[in-house]
């Protein structure tokens, strides 16, 4: 029994930093959009009124799945696109790296100071969230598979 409690509170502590992580990223970005866009620009995979839209509808999606996560009818929904856009993340990440970009990332707004990205750094942030994400998906089937049991 204390292992099923503690797995359930660390599944909650998953979705507490998931939550917490995504909102984060959001509020800078949706607060200034400009600065975000060019962000966006700097990785050089999309031309820049794209990256002018992307600005916009990106921190609003990463904000409604920051909370979504939360909410337990949407959380199946959030997770997985949450794991997909972590997903979009990495890619861009090893990328940029690849291509020997030396940019902010933007990922929490615009970062003041050097542009020196620690590719490493965010690629293993996002993986460890990535697993976050894979540890709450599965609690969740656990939960939908345990409920259809009984």
């Amino acid at each position: 029994m204390a292992a099923i409690t503690n797995n359930r509170l660390f599944v909650l502590l998953a979705r507490l930093a998931l939550a917490g992580v995504f909102v984060t990223a959001a509020l800078p970005k949706i607060a200034d959009p400009v600065a975000f866009a060019s962000s966006v620009d700097a990785f050089r995979v999309i031309d820049s009124g794209l990256s002018d839209w992307v600005a916009l509808v990106l921190p609003w999606l990463e904000l409604v799945l920051g909370i979504g996560i939360l909410v337990p009818v949407i959380r199946r929904a959030s997770g997985a696109l949450t794991g997909l856009l972590l997903l979009l993340f990495i890619t861009l990440h090893l990328s940029a790296w690849v291509r020997g970009l030396d940019i902010s990332c933007g990922c929490f707004g615009a970062e003041t100071g050097e542009a020196n990205a620690d590719y490493r750094w965010l690629i293993l942030r996002n993986l460890l969230l990535l697993g976050a994400v894979a540890l709450v998906l599965k609690q969740d089937r656990r939960n939908i598979l345990e409920d259809s049991c009984s």
